[in-house]
């Protein structure tokens, strides 16, 4: 049985790590070459800026902060729960 030390999947790291898998020409001195991906994807890339967009202030905050590795945990809160063994909507709190 594996042990879990309580940290979040590093998600960035894996993706980085899945790409030099697929497309390992994209990488040169260890960084990546964002022109070079798109040369491999046929220059599919729109560079037009006007397109729809769902945006708002803080959005690249928010996906840094999304990809940082957590220690937090959900619990069940049993206790603040209703109907704790019959009902489909419990109620959790992070910890």
């Amino acid at each position: 049985m594996n042990k879990l030390n309580g940290k979040s999947l590093d998600i960035v790291s894996e993706n980085v790590e899945k790409l030099k898998e697929l497309f390992p020409e994209v990488f040169s001195e260890g960084k990546f070459d964002f022109e070079k991906l798109e040369n491999e994807l046929g220059k599919f890339v729109d560079k037009e800026s006007e397109r729809y967009n769902f945006t708002w202030n803080g959005k690249q905050e928010a996906k840094k902060i999304a990809q940082t590795s957590s220690t937090g945990a959900l619990r069940p809160c049993e206790e603040e729960s209703k109907n704790w063994d019959t009902t489909q909507n419990l109620y959790y709190r992070g910890r």
